[in-house]
C-alpha cells in the first residue's frame, strides 16, 4: 500500500524502495505485477537498463501483456533515441509561472496575450486536499504577457468556473468566446466521474457552465477537451466502455439543429492503445497531438503526433516527438505558438528540472531555424582575379529567383534577406547561371543543394569564368617527337586532355573556335609551322570524329615557333611579372640549368583555343553530352 501511495504522489524513488522490499519478501509470488510496478518506477527515473530486467521478469511470470512488450522495447531503444537521434529543440522551464505544486495543461487565450492553465497552487477556490495527489484541488488560472514577454501574476478564474471541485484542461473555440474545461468531483462525490463543461465568456465575466452529456455512466470519466477550429468536433479522453485500454480518445460532433452533441465514437486502434491515451490538442497543420503511455517511448506519458486521413475525423501513424520534447517522465499537452521553419510552444512535463521535486510544470520549447549561408565567388579562370559586376541568375526549387551582381570582390553573399527571412533555406536545390560579363568572359553554370542539411551550414561556390579576348590555354597534349599523332599510353592520355574543350563546346553550343598549336624554337621555321598545323588538325580530328562535334565549329591553325608563350608569375599581391619566352631568354639556361631550359621550351609547346564567334547554329540533336561523360586530364606537353 505504501508503494502505491508514493507512486500516486509521484515520489518514484520512495516507491521503488517499497517495491524492492516487497520483492525481497517474495510478494511477487502473490502479485507477479510487483515486478512491473518496480520497473515503472525505475523507468520514471531514467533507469532503463534496470527497468528492462524487471519487465522481463514480469513477462516470464505473466506472459502476453502487450504493455510489457512495449515497455521492454522502449527500454531497448531509449539510449539510441536520447544519444543518437535527439531533435534540435531547446527546452526551458517557465520559471515565472511554475510553483512546487502542479502547473500544467496550458493553452493560449483567444487574444494571444493570455495563458490559461491548471494549477494546485495555494489560493485555489476550494480548501480541500486531493487524497490522491496530496495537494489542493485544481483550479483554472490565467496570466497575461506584456510587450516585453514577461508573464504577469497568475489569477484563478472566478466562480462559476472554479468551484470546490477539480477544474482544469481547457480549450477555446476559434472565436475565443466559448471555453471547454474538465471538472472532477470533490472527495464527497467520488462515486461520480469527471465531466466536460462549456462556458461562454461575457465581457470580463463568465456565464453559467453547461454540462456536455457525453458519459455512458455516472462513474465514467470524460475530460481533456479538444475542440476543432470550426467548433463542430470535440475530441476528449475517457474510460467509457468500448475502449482499448485505460483512457482512450473519443470524438463527438455538434448538431446545430438539435443543439446537442452526438454519441461519442472511439478514434480506434490506429490512435488508441492498451495504455492511457489522453490530453489531445490540435496541431498547426490540423494534426492530432496527444499523450500516451501505450506505445514505444521514453517513459511515462510521451507526446505523439498523428496524421489526419482525408477530411474525416480519422488519424493514423502516430509518431513519437522524440527527445528532448519527451523525457523518461510524464510529458503531455502540447500547444504551438509558432510553427514552420521555427517552432515555439509549450508542453506540460514532470521531467527533471521542474520547480517541485515531484511536480508537473509548464515548459517552453524552441526549435531554432537551420541557417544556410551561401557565398558565390566569380573569378578569372586563368589569372584568379575577381570579376566585378558579373550578372548571376540564382533559381531555387522552392520557386525563389534572384538576379544579382558580384561586388568589388567578385562575390555575392546569400545570407539574411530581411529580418527573419533567408535567401536560402534547407531542403532545396539551386542552379546558378553566370551570364557573359561585359563581353569579356564566357558565362558558366553551377548547382548546389541544401537537401538533408540539418545544422547551420556555410556553402562556398567558387566559379571560374574564361576570358574571351585572349587565348584559352588547354590542358597540354603530348605527341611523339616530330609527329602529330595524339600520344596515348600508360602514362598519358592526350585525348582525355582534349575533353576539357569538348565540355566547353557542349556547354556553349554556339561557339566557333580556332584551335592553334605551337612548337618550341628548335627545328626549322618551315618544319615547325607544318608540324604545328598537323597537330592542330589532329586535335580537331579527335573532337570531330571520335567525340562527334561538328567540324564547322573549328578552325585549325599552326603557329610553329612564331608566338612565344608569356609566362606570368605572381610573387605577392600586386607584384606580378610577365616574361616572353623567346629563344634568347630560354637559351640562358641551356648550360646553367638544363632542367629549367627544357621546362621553358615545354611552355612554348602548347595547344590553345581562341574564340572566334558565337554564330554557330546547332542542328537538331547537336549539343547534347553523351551519358557516359568525360574526364578532364592534365597531361604535360612534349614536342
Amino acid at each position: 500500500m505504501s508503494a502505491t501511495c508514493y507512486k500516486l504522489l509521484h515520489d518514484f524513488a520512495a516507491a521503488e524502495q517499497q517495491y524492492e522490499k516487497a520483492i525481497l519478501l517474495k510478494y511477487y509470488e502473490v502479485e507477479p505485477k510487483t515486478y512491473f510496478f518496480l520497473a515503472e518506477m525505475e523507468m520514471a527515473q531514467c533507469k532503463h537498463d534496470e527497468a528492462k530486467e524487471n519487465y522481463q521478469k514480469y513477462d516470464k511470470l505473466a506472459p502476453g501483456d502487450p504493455i510489457t512488450k512495449v515497455r521492454i522495447e522502449s527500454c531497448e531503444k531509449y539510449k539510441e533515441t536520447v544519444e543518437k537521434k535527439p531533435t534540435k529543440h531547446l527546452m526551458s522551464n517557465v520559471v515565472k509561472l511554475n510553483t512546487p505544486e502542479f502547473d500544467y495543461a496550458q493553452v493560449i487565450g483567444p487574444r494571444g496575450t493570455e495563458m490559461y492553465f491548471s494549477s494546485s497552487r495555494p489560493g485555489s477556490t476550494g480548501e480541500l486536499v486531493d487524497p490522491i495527489t496530496g495537494q489542493n484541488y485544481m483550479d483554472i488560472w490565467v496570466t497575461t504577457i506584456d510587450k516585453k514577454n514577461n508573464w504577469g501574476q497568475p489569477q484563478p478564474l472566478p466562480a462559476p468556473v472554479n468551484t470546490n471541485d477539480n477544474e482544469g484542461t481547457v480549450c477555446f473555440d476559434s472565436r475565443g468566446k466559448m471555453m471547454y474545461f474538465t471538472r472532477c468531483p470533490s472527495q464527497e462525490k467520488m462515486r461520480l466521474g469527471c465531466d466536460i463543461f462549456m462556458v461562454e465568456k461575457k465581457g470580463d465575466g463568465w456565464e453559467q457552465p453547461v454540462l456536455l452529456k457525453l458519459k455512458d455512466h455516472d462513474s465514467t470519466h470524460v475530460g481533456h477537451p479538444c475542440i476543432s477550429a470550426d467548433g463542430k468536433s470535440l475530441i476528449f479522453a475517457s474510460n467509457m466502455a468500448g475502449g482499448y485500454g485505460g483512457l482512450d480518445l473519443w470524438i463527438t460532433t455538434y448538431d446545430k439543429r438539435s443543439e446537442s452533441w452526438s454519441l461519442p465514437v472511439n478514434l480506434g486502434p490506429s490512435v488508441n492503445t492498451p495504455g492511457n491515451d489522453c490530453f489531445p490538442t490540435w496541431g498547426p497543420n490540423n494534426e492530432l497531438f496527444y499523450a500516451s503511455d501505450g506505445m514505444v517511448g521514453l517513459g511515462g506519458l510521451d507526446i505523439y503526433k498523428a496524421t489526419r486521413v482525408g477530411e474525416e475525423n480519422k488519424w493514423e501513424k502516430p509518431t513519437n516527438l522524440g527527445y528532448p520534447m519527451n523525457s523518461c517522465r510524464d510529458d503531455y499537452h502540447i500547444i504551438y505558438t509558432e510553427s514552420g521553419k521555427v517552432e515555439r510552444g509549450f508542453i506540460s512535463s514532470s521531467r527533471n528540472g521542474s520547480k517541485g521535486e515531484n511536480s508537473q510544470d509548464i515548459w517552453d520549447f524552441y526549435l531554432p531555424p537551420v541557417l544556410v549561408d551561401v557565398d558565390i565567388i566569380v573569378s578569372d579562370q586563368e589569372e584568379g582575379t575577381p570579376i566585378i559586376g558579373a550578372k548571376l541568375i540564382i533559381v531555387g526549387s522552392d520557386g525563389s529567383n534572384f538576379v544579382m551582381n558580384t561586388d568589388a570582390n567578385g562575390r555575392i553573399s546569400l545570407n539574411e534577406k530581411s529580418p527573419g527571412v533567408r535567401y536560402v533555406e534547407p531542403g532545396t536545390t539551386w542552379t546558378i547561371e553566370v551570364e557573359g560579363v561585359l563581353k569579356q568572359y564566357l558565362g558558366t553554370s553551377d548547382a548546389f543543394s541544401t537537401v538533408g542539411i540539418e545544422k547551420n551550414t556555410r556553402i562556398v561556390r567558387d566559379l571560374k569564368v574564361l576570358g574571351i579576348r585572349k587565348p584559352i590555354r588547354l590542358p597540354e597534349v603530348r605527341y611523339d617527337l616530330g609527329k602529330a599523332d595524339l600520344q596515348v599510353n600508360d602514362s598519358v592520355n592526350s585525348k582525355d586532355s582534349l575533353n576539357y574543350l569538348y565540355d566547353l563546346m557542349i556547354e556553349h553550343p554556339n561557339l566557333i573556335v580556332e584551335l592553334g598549336s605551337h612548337t618550341d624554337s628548335r627545328g626549322s621555321d618551315a618544319a615547325n609551322l607544318k608540324l604545328s598545323q598537323a597537330r592542330a588538325q589532329s586535335c580537331i580530328n579527335y573532337l570531330v570524329m571520335e567525340r562527334g562535334l561538328p567540324a564547322e565549329r573549328f578552325v585549325p591553325k599552326g603557329y610553329g615557333e612564331t608566338t612565344p608563350f608569356t609566362l606570368t608569375e605572381v610573387k605577392a599581391p600586386g607584384d606580378t611579372t610577365r616574361t616572353l619566352l623567346t629563344e634568347a631568354v630560354i637559351n640562358k639556361y641551356k648550360t646553367t640549368n638544363p632542367a629549367m631550359f627544357e621546362k621553358l621550351h615545354q611552355y612554348n609547346r602548347r595547344t590553345e583555343c581562341k574564340i572566334l564567334s558565337f554564330d554557330y547554329v546547332p542542328k537538331p540533336g547537336e549539343g547534347v553530352k553523351p551519358e557516359n561523360g568525360t574526364g578532364t586530364g592534365t597531361g604535360t606537353g612534349g614536342n
